[in-house]
């Protein structure tokens, strides 16, 4: 291993960081880079030789890494002259990451698409494409708290008589170490403003003030907070979902 290939290689890694930023959380980045140096150093012990250009072909195996970011997030194989794979120079003065920049918005279309479309192949082969049922109990072996949190938020969306469930839920989102800050706003902010809300809409008539809130709140302020919740469980699912896979590949390989 000499310096100038190792340096090829990290800087390398570097651009799939740079890619990957803002596709997915920290954490999935992560752990994507780490499996990728690890499949790196095996074809470079399998080669011959470690000098500059055998590290440089087997990197074009690869890609270049915005197209190998491209291609395993959505599955899409891309077509690339060999001039394009490997970038002359990190870029990072030419494209600094926003710090405010999160996940991308999965949301409703990306839960009826099914998570898997946005699946990091962490072997380079084409992933099985799980569903909800699967993702779900993925989520349950890895991230348990986020599970029972989502399971809390739609039980207290389809049931109104338990809708004292999401306390439970929103706490366990505040808590999540899976979700981001805005996510956990999201989760455990907007059932609780659209409660407020709906109970202000209430047209109903009450001489007090405590006798409003105990015939608003059941009236529209619970309706509104469990229909709420079941959206943001569409918002939520999707997210904890990937995180799960991706905790999922790290332990199989």
């Amino acid at each position: 291993m000499t310096q100038r290939s190792e340096q090829v290689v990290l800087d390398y890694l570097s651009e799939v960081g740079l890619a990957l930023y803002g596709r997915v959380t920290p954490r999935e980045r992560t752990a994507y880079l780490a499996s990728l140096r690890a499949r790196i150093d095996e074809r470079r012990e399998a080669a011959d030789l470690d000098d500059v250009d055998t590290v440089r072909r087997i990197l074009r195996g690869f890609g270049s890494p915005e197209h190998l970011v491209r291609e395993e997030l959505t599955g899409q194989a891309v077509d690339l002259e060999d001039d394009e794979m490997i970038p002359p120079k990190p870029r990072h003065a030419d494209r600094p990451p926003p710090p405010w920049r999160g996940g991308p918005n999965q949301g409703f279309m990306s839960l009826l698409e099914g998570p898997s479309q946005t699946d990091l192949r962490m072997d380079g082969r084409v992933a099985r494409k799980p569903g909800v049922t699967r993702n779900g109990l993925m989520m349950l072996r890895h991230h348990p708290p986020e599970a029972v949190a989502l399971l809390m938020l739609v039980l207290a969306g389809v049931w109104w008589d338990v809708a004292f469930l999401w306390v439970l839920g929103a706490a366990l989102i505040v808590l999540s170490q899976v979700w981001n800050a805005r996510d956990k706003w999201v989760g455990a902010g907007l059932p609780l403003l659209a409660c407020v809300v709906g109970t202000a809409l209430w047209t109903g008539e009450a001489k007090f003030v405590d006798q409003y809130i105990q015939q608003a709140l059941p009236a529209t302020g619970v309706p509104a907070l469990g229909l709420t919740s079941l959206a943001c469980v569409l918002y939520l699912f999707p997210k904890a979902a990937r995180a799960a896979r991706v905790a999922d590949r790290s332990v199989r390989s």
